[in-house]
Formats: C-alpha cells, sequence, structure tokens
C-alpha cells in the first residue's frame, strides 16, 4: 500500500508539472492527452490504496469501486468530504475512460486545476489511518510492499 500511495504522490507530482495556462491546454493536444493519462494513472492509484485497505481490514469483497468508498465511509476511515470528493474523482475518470459523450476540454481542465487538492486530503487521512493501525498491521503492510519489489 506504500508503494502505492507514493505513486499517487509521484503521479500529482508530474501533472502539476505539466499542466499548462488553460489557454496552452486547449491549444495542445499532446499535453492534454498527457494530463488526461496521468490524471487516470492517479484516480486508479487512489482506487487500488483503497481496495487494500478494505482487503487488509476484512471489509468484505465490495462488487464495485463505489462500494469501496461506502465501506470505507462507513468504518470511519474517510471523512465524508473525502468520500465526496472521491466519488467525484471516479466519476470523471469514467469520463475520461469510457468517452461518454464528447469530452469537454474547459471541463476538465477545470477539474485538473481546481481538484489536484483533492489528492492531498486523500493523502493526509490515509496517512492518518496508517498512523492509528496497531503495529502488526503496520508490519503486514510493509511485509505486501517489500515482497511486491
Amino acid at each position: 500500500m506504500l508503494a502505492k500511495l507514493a505513486e499517487v504522490g509521484a503521479y500529482l507530482d508530474e501533472l502539476e508539472e505539466m499542466l499548462p495556462t488553460e489557454r496552452e491546454y486547449l491549444q495542445n493536444l499532446p499535453i492534454r492527452r498527457a494530463c488526461e493519462k496521468t490524471i487516470e494513472l492517479v484516480i486508479e492509484a487512489v482506487i487500488d490504496v483503497l481496495a487494500i485497505i478494505v482487503a487488509e481490514e476484512k471489509l468484505g469483497f465490495p462488487a464495485e469501486e463505489e462500494s469501496l468508498i461506502a465501506v470505507l465511509r462507513k468504518k470511519g476511515i474517510l471523512s465524508e468530504k473525502l468520500s465526496q470528493e472521491l466519488k467525484q474523482m471516479k466519476g470523471f475518470r469514467n469520463i475520461l475512460i469510457h468517452k461518454y459523450g464528447e469530452i469537454d476540454n474547459e471541463q476538465v481542465y477545470e477539474f485538473l486545476s481546481a481538484h489536484l487538492e483533492d489528492f492531498n486530503d486523500f493523502e493526509r487521512e490515509i496517512k492518518q489511518y496508517l498512523q492509528s493501525l496497531p503495529v502488526e498491521m503496520k508490519k503486514s503492510l510493509r511485509r505486501r510492499v517489500t515482497t511486491a519489489r
């Protein structure tokens, strides 16, 4: 899980570096596609972290991603505010992946520029969760990261 959390941070750093002004974004197709793919990767890594927590906490096998958020909210691991932000992220990612209708580049830019702080909220709450874990569970997470390398 720690590796996935680090992935979130690394992708966000990349996105912040490449995100140009709105005008440049709207005029430059390669930059738009790079930003879209990077935000997609960030959101996927966030969902992976949620799935790992659900598995570690033995909270069942949610049938869909939305259920991951609901289960973790109910357990008190995620705040209501962050739960809503995560649902928006997931919906946004689905629009990018499945191309529901025509993608509005101005809306994408607004999401990219206005919602990056949501990922910082995510990182903060997950780190609080990790600090609250019993020592044995922390060791288990470290072993999973070590054996995954």
